[in-house]
């Protein structure tokens, strides 16, 4: 992805949502990145594979999703809250 403030916020309004509907679908779920990037893959296929990686720890800095690492080395996660919508 390059740089161009116009380009992030279009991926981000295409790929936080489907965060945003991941993170509910597995609250309180350990999950690993490779999990999510593969959900988004699956339906939005022309995305960047470390996008949705980006786009969840922004939904963090945001307040939007409140998760914890549990693992960094093997990417692993849990999801404690969905804090608010798109």
């Amino acid at each position: 992805m390059t740089d161009v403030p116009e380009e992030r916020a279009r991926v981000y309004s295409r790929i936080a949502p489907l965060i945003l509907d991941f993170a509910e679908d597995h609250a309180g779920e350990r999950f690993h990145v490779e999990e999510l990037r593969r959900y988004v893959e699956d339906r939005m296929p022309d995305v960047a594979p470390d996008s949705p990686g980006r786009i969840l720890r922004e939904l963090r800095l945001e307040g939007r999703l409140d998760y914890v690492v549990l693992n960094r080395r093997q990417s692993l996660y849990q999801f404690r809250t969905v804090c608010g919508e798109i």
